[in-house]
């Protein structure tokens, strides 16, 4: 069930009013409603280095190991050609085809824009059945999940056909998940195509952490409450502006009607309408579900001293500048980490945003800001880890594979050679440029990515990996995605800085 809440606070000459969803769960849980996916796959010319095709190929098993007897499931990938590794078939079907999946290969260009018309349309229809009719897919809850490291290449590169494609997608009732691994894919086409789909985007600094996405994606799949409702706004004032918090943050300009995205249980979506009444304020909020219709009457005498629905707006305002550009308020984000009125979860949200705001910009910065993630609540049902099916890759989370047995802690000392200075971390570790600023050269530092380097124990010994960096991790003049080492091997950072890794 949804509980709505309405609040309305006057700012000058404009009265906010936030209408506030909140997805509860009571007493037994309704049918499961069946799922389709489509995953699609850059296999582009970058995705062919450091094992990434064989990590999502793995990653494109544990999710199809993951779907319900009564869900489909496809495998597309994408480079100068659009190909259906696994087409749109049950999943139980799909089993017994992921044997294609090891045998993906890179190709050359990046035609995302392609892949995602031929995946809303494959959606659109439904699968193909045994005598060639199309089974339709009308009451599934439909999404497509994109992997990509990449800029979109040569065609289809403005943002603009990609926010049109969302907005396409969603007429269809089909979300999009879009995943940036590394640190060179547009992280603006893919937030104005999930955006505009009512889906989310996700910033991963390496292939390994997309299973821990897709195992969210799944549990929410599983877990919805309400299925695109409308939030409309009635009454005679001017709209100036709408804006929306929730799995992602946006602007949708001066509408009075909205459609949401699927809402699951925990989530928490705030619609804002900025008005400027032409009079003693009269509003009416409607939202409509599948269940019905809930009003609320909003008056000049219902504005309240408080400023929640203001500060609601003023917040998705700031955090969507983190991707759109423009300067971020910091002002506005401490108001709303310290107002009691705000939910926690924007509370919390304003707070991680400063704090990413003092590291300077970044992939990071622009999806802490701009996408809502929420705990995933346990009355929506478990769902089953992801399974490991051709060998857990090594940095996935314990969550996806089951529980590790603890290991011990190990230091290590990182000393570099150019400049004599060292520090000491604890295992498992990221380190990137600030880390590691202290002991590099000045004049070297700008060259180490944000996460350059993980180190890591496996099998009792300790292994380096690449943790998505754009200068590369480098033994004995060959540039490694991962390696195991001892105190006497020469670490080389981006070509420019040599470390040793001593490990009590």
């Amino acid at each position: 069930m949804l509980k709505v809440d309405v609040s309305a606070s006057r700012d000058g000459e404009y009265v906010d009013v936030e209408v506030r969803l909140s997805a509860l769960v009571a007493g037994v849980p309704g049918p499961r409603i069946p799922m389709a996916f489509i995953l699609l796959i850059d296999s582009s010319k970058s995705m062919g280095e450091f094992d990434k095709l064989a990590q999502a190929a793995d990653i494109a098993k544990r999710l199809i190991e993951n779907m319900g007897a009564d869900d489909v499931v496809a495998v597309y990938t994408f480079d100068e050609k659009v190909k259906a590794v696994i087409p749109l078939m049950p999943a139980e079907k799909a089993r017994e085809k992921m044997g294609k999946l090891d045998k993906i290969k890179a190709g050359t260009y990046t035609l995302l824009y392609q892949a995602l018309v031929k995946a809303i349309e494959e959606l659109r229809f439904g699968p193909k059945s045994l005598f060639g009719k199309r089974e339709s897919l009308e009451n599934y809850v439909k999404r497509i999940v994109v992997i990509t490291d990449g800029e979109p290449w040569p065609y289809y590169t403005e943002e603009h056909w990609y926010e049109a494609l969302g907005k396409t997608a969603a007429s269809y009732k089909i979300s999009i998940t879009a995943i940036g691994v590394g640190y060179d894919y547009n992280e603006r086409i893919l937030y104005k195509l999930a955006s505009a789909s009512g889906g989310a985007w996700y910033h991963a600094s390496k292939l390994s952490d997309v299973s821990e996405i897709l195992l969210r994606e799944l549990k929410r799949a599983r877990g919805v409450v309400a299925r695109r409702p409308v939030v409309k706004m009635e009454t005679d004032a001017d709209v100036v502006e709408t804006r929306k918090l929730g799995r992602t943050v946006t602007s949708l300009g001066a509408v009075r009607e909205v459609e949401l995205e699927d809402i699951s249980a925990g989530d928490v979506v705030s619609v804002v309408f900025r008005l400027k009444p032409r009079g003693p304020l009269s509003a009416e909020v409607v939202v409509v579900t599948e269940e019905g219709e809930v009003r609320r009457q909003v008056s000049e005498e219902g504005v309240a001293a408080d400023r929640t629905a203001t500060l609601a707006f003023q917040l998705a305002g700031e955090l969507q500048k983190a991707v759109e550009g423009g300067v971020i308020q910091v002002e506005v984000l401490q108001a709303v980490s310290e107002e009691e009125g705000v939910p926690d979860l924007y509370r919390e949200k304003a707070k991680r945003v400063l704090e990413k705001l003092q590291a300077g910009e970044s992939k990071e910065l622009a999806h802490e800001a701009t996408t809502m993630t929420y705990p995933l609540a346990a009355e929506a049902g478990p769902a089953p880890p992801l399974q490991a099916t051709g060998g857990a890759q090594e940095g996935t989370s314990t969550a996806e594979v089951g529980p590790a047995p603890p290991a011990a802690v190990r230091e290590c000392e990182i000393l570099c050679i150019e400049t004599g200075k060292s520090t000491r971390v604890s295992l498992p570790a990221v380190l990137g440029r600030g880390e590691l600023a202290s002991i590099l050269p000045a004049d070297k530092a700008g060259y180490i990515s944000r996460k350059h380097l993980e180190i890591f124990v496996k099998d009792g010994e300790v292994y380096i990996k690449d943790a998505g960096s754009r200068n590369g991790v480098f033994i004995r003049g060959e540039r490694v995605a991962e390696a195991k080492i001892g105190p006497d091997v020469d670490v080389v950072l981006a070509k420019v800085a040599t470390v040793k890794i001593k490990c009590s």
